[in-house]
């Protein structure tokens, strides 16, 4: 006859073998990945980036003032032209004196600025206070395009219709510059450096600096891509 102290050992063994099934159900389940919650809010998209060339803009849908065209530039736009950060900052607006070019200082009927940075670098971007017609901006674009001293920008993106691009030579200095009529506006930004930065460098930072001045200027618009 067995003693009670082994028939209660007899009773607790499948107790404690069905306690340790329980915890290797339970375990395999909690391994499985859980779902979201069904109000969890989903995880929104990364925003595009800015368009860094005119390739990536469409000016035809764009609408450039014709006051404060500065005021959407940013810092890093500026610092990214100069290669540095601007050591002098001038604006100017219609009927104000201002240097319109490293040569020229006159009366502006313009709204712009101009950053001078390290190194004799020097970015700026104007815009023509009255509206200019479709016959005036021909003009104006042929006057942009000449120059001896001068040349076409290959394969220069459109800066609004019609449009210039050109880098030209002056002294010790080479300036590049885009000119264009967006919407009723003549546009014009340009970039200059000593002659020993490369052309093709310049050029290529002219064209990211005149497409900031763009996205700047005009702050509903729409990249070519859509």
């Amino acid at each position: 006859m067995s003693s009670p102290s082994s028939r209660a050992a007899a009773l607790a063994a499948p107790v404690w073998a069905l306690a340790l099934v329980l915890v290797l159900v339970l375990g395999a389940c909690s391994s499985q990945p859980s779902s979201p919650a069904p109000d969890a809010a989903p995880t929104a998209p990364a925003p595009a980036a800015e368009p860094a060339s005119l390739d990536e803009l469409d000016p035809a849908t764009m609408t450039v003032p014709h006051t404060d065209l500065c005021a959407g530039l940013t810092a890093a736009a500026v610092e990214a032209a100069l290669q540095g950060e601007p050591r002098r900052v001038e604006t100017w607006a219609d009927g104000q004196q201002a240097r319109l070019s490293t040569q020229v200082r006159d009366v502006a009927h313009e709204d712009g600025c101009r950053f001078d940075g390290p190194g004799r670098t020097s970015a700026a971007a104007w815009v023509f206070t009255p509206p200019v017609s479709p016959e005036r901006a021909d003009e104006l674009a042929r006057a942009a395009g000449a120059g001896s001293r001068c040349r076409d920008v290959p394969d220069a993106a459109a800066y609004g219709d019609p449009s210039a691009a050109r880098t030209c030579r002056s002294g010790p200095l080479r300036e590049t510059r885009y000119a264009g009529l967006v919407g009723d506006a003549w546009l014009t930004c340009s970039l200059s450096a000593p002659r020993s930065v490369d052309r093709a460098d310049l050029e290529a930072r002219a064209d990211a600096w005149c497409a900031a001045v763009l996205l700047g200027a005009a702050p509903d618009r729409t990249s070519a891509n859509g």
